[in-house]
C-alpha cells in the first residue's frame, strides 16, 4: 500500500501487466521528404519536454495518407514511450496524450500504448514517472551503446493500480499541484519581464529617479570601463575546480563549481571570456577564477552593482567586439574600451535599490517554486505503490 492515502479509500491495489491496459505498436518510419507538413507527429522530444501531450504542443508534422494516419493514430488516453536512448535512465520514458478534440500520429522512435483497459490517463501518466515504475521499465531494457525497450518488454511490466475512484482522486490532486507549479512559473516569468523592461527603461534614461527634494539628478556622463575599474582574468584551469571546495570557482559554464583556493577577495563582476553569451554575475567574497574568465573590480566613482545591472541590460558592445566563428572570445582591450553610462552616485544607489528589489522578488518566487517541486516529488514517492 502507498505511504500516503486519502482516508476514504481502503481497498487493496491490484497488480496489473501493462499489456492488460495497453496495446503496443511501433511508430511511423517516413522518408525525410514527408516531414514538415501534414498531421502532427509525436517524437521523443514531445515525450520528454511536456507534462502531458496535446495536439497543439506537438512540434513536428508528417505528410502521410489517411490509411497510415488511421493505423498509427494517437487518441485521448494513449500512452507514448521512448523506445531507445543512449542512457538507461531515459529509455522507456512515458507521457500521455490528453487531447479529446484532435488525434495525432507518432514516430519510429516511439512506442504507442493504445488504451484498451480502464484507467485514469492522468493517474497512469504520473504512475509511470515514479521511481519504482521507471526502475521496473529500465531494468528490463537491453543494449550496450544504446538502450532499448520493445513492445514485449513494456507489455510484461507490472504496476499497482487502485480502483478508478481512487485513481481519479489522486489524478485530480496532482493536477492541482501541477497547475500551482505552472502558475508559479508564470509569476516568475512576469517578474523577469518586469526586470527586463525596467533595465531597458532605466539605461535608456526613459525612466529617471529624483532626489529627496523631488528634483532630477544631474545628467549622466560616459566613461570607458577601463577608467572606472580594474579588469583581469584568473590563472586557474577547470581541472583546479572541485565539487566540495570552500570557495566559488568561476569559468564560462553556468553550473556552480568550487575550489580549494581563492585568487580574489573582492566585490566583482564576473564575465566569461568565451562562448555565445557573455552574461555577467555579481559576487562579493573570496573566489577562484578561470584563466579565460574576466573579473571586474576596484570600482572608481561607480557602484559595483549598478555596473552589473548596466552590463546585464545590454551586451551589444561585447557581442560586437567578440572574435571567432564557432566560439566567440573577448580580449582585455574590448572590456577596457566598453562605454559606461555614469549618473551621480546617489542616483546609482537609487537605481540599484529599485532593481535589487525586483531581483529579490524573483529569487523569493524561485524559492517558492523549488518548495512546490519538492512537494510534488514527495507526493509522487508516497501516493503510489
Amino acid at each position: 500500500m502507498p505511504r500516503l492515502r486519502f482516508p476514504e479509500f481502503t481497498g487493496v491495489w491490484e497488480n496489473k501487466r501493462l499489456g492488460e491496459l495497453l496495446e503496443f505498436k511501433n511508430g511511423i518510419n517516413a522518408s525525410k521528404e514527408q516531414y514538415g507538413s501534414g498531421i502532427k507527429f509525436i517524437n521523443v522530444l514531445d515525450i520528454l519536454s511536456n507534462d502531458f501531450i496535446t495536439y497543439d504542443n506537438i512540434v513536428g508534422k508528417v505528410n502521410v495518407d489517411e490509411l497510415i494516419v488511421e493505423k498509427f493514430s494517437v487518441s485521448y488516453g494513449d500512452i507514448l514511450f521512448q523506445r531507445s536512448s543512449e542512457t538507461r535512465e531515459e529509455v522507456g520514458t512515458a507521457n500521455v496524450y490528453l487531447d479529446k478534440n484532435k488525434n495525432a500520429t507518432f514516430g519510429g522512435f516511439v512506442i504507442r500504448g493504445k488504451k484498451i483497459g480502464e484507467y485514469n490517463p492522468v493517474f497512469f501518466n504520473k504512475l509511470l514517472k515514479t521511481n519504482s515504475a521507471r526502475e521496473n521499465i529500465t531494468s528490463k531494457s537491453g543494449g550496450s551503446t544504446r538502450f532499448n525497450v520493445g513492445q514485449e518488454i513494456l507489455s510484461s511490466v507490472n504496476l499497482y493500480f487502485p480502483n478508478l475512484s481512487e485513481q481519479d482522486k489522486i489524478a485530480s490532486f496532482l493536477l492541482f499541484v501541477d497547475e500551482r507549479i505552472q502558475t508559479q512559473r508564470k509569476i516568475i516569468e512576469q517578474i523577469k519581464t518586469l526586470m527586463k523592461g525596467s533595465l531597458e527603461q532605466i539605461f535608456s534614461q526613459k525612466l529617471r529617479f529624483k532626489d529627496e527634494n523631488g528634483n532630477h539628478f544631474s545628467d549622466w556622463r560616459v566613461e570607458y570601463l577601463g577608467n572606472v575599474s580594474t579588469i583581469t582574468t584568473g590563472s586557474s584551469n577547470r581541472a583546479d575546480s572541485i565539487l566540495d571546495g570552500d570557495y566559488t570557482f568561476f569559468d564560462r559554464s553556468q553550473d556552480i563549481r568550487t575550489s580549494s583556493q581563492y585568487l580574489f577577495d573582492k566585490e566583482a563582476i564576473i564575465i566569461p571570456g568565451e562562448g555565445q553569451e557573455f552574461i555577467p554575475k555579481y559576487f562579493v567574497g573570496k573566489f577562484d577564477l578561470h584563466q579565460r574568465t574576466y573579473a571586474i573590480f576596484d570600482f572608481l566613482n561607480i557602484n559595483g552593482k549598478f555596473l552589473y545591472y548596466q552590463i546585464l541590460s545590454d551586451d551589444r558592445h561585447l557581442q560586437s567586439q567578440a572574435v571567432g566563428s564557432t566560439v566567440k572570445s573577448l580580449r582585455l582591450p574590448m572590456f577596457q574600451s566598453m562605454p559606461i553610462k555614469l549618473p551621480s552616485l546617489k542616483e546609482q544607489i537609487k537605481i540599484v535599490n529599485f532593481l535589487s528589489s525586483i531581483q529579490e522578488k524573483i529569487e523569493t518566487e524561485k524559492q517558492i517554486l523549488e518548495k512546490l517541486e519538492l512537494q510534488k516529488k514527495f507526493l509522487l514517492s508516497n501516493l503510489f505503490v
